[in-house]
């Protein structure tokens, strides 16, 4: 069982996701792999997602599927989202936020639900997302600090693995 350690430095606060393998094995295998050497970045707040965070990910060597996908989250739920080249119209107008490396470049996301959240918006948009694990300690000081974000920014945020 793998797990990752969240934190948000600035808050002082750590959280661990236990990542559900048995459910979404190549998408979490994937994350995994990707998050050998801890990936320093910064959280966005969801626009219409509601109570979400999420930050982009580095690429992974494939491309990923789709596993074991909803739209009825739940606080602490963490979901992967991946979006090809061009796939999506959006992707061109907000490049910077969501694409790091520029406009028409795919699009690496892991979400952190943190409170009420819906994601049929995405869903009748066409963008599938994969749950791939939950929050299983730290919750309620992750979401406090999220919640903030809504006033404050960004958040810098460090992902890392660990052994379970």
């Amino acid at each position: 069982m793998s797990e990752l350690r969240l934190e948000l430095p600035r808050s002082g606060v750590d959280a661990t996701i236990t990542l559900h393998e048995q459910y979404a094995p190549t998408v979490c295998g994937l994350i995994v792999e990707t998050l050998q050497a801890p990936l320093e970045t910064h959280t966005s707040h969801a626009c219409f997602a509601g109570h979400q965070v999420y930050c982009a990910l580095p690429p992974t060597r494939e491309t990923p599927p789709v596993e074991n996908t909803t739209i009825r989250v739940t606080a602490g739920d963490v979901l992967f989202f991946y979006a090809g080249p061009n796939s999506f119209a959006w992707m061109q107008r907000e490049a910077g936020r969501v694409a790091p490396d520029g406009p028409g470049s795919p699009v690496y996301e892991l979400a952190f639900t943190y409170g009420i959240s819906d994601l049929s918006y995405f869903a009748s948009e066409g963008w599938q997302g994969s749950l791939v694990g939950r929050i299983t300690a730290g919750l309620d000081e992750f979401g406090q600090a999220c919640a903030r974000t809504l006033v404050e920014g960004q958040e810098p945020l460090r992902l890392s693995c660990t052994d379970a």
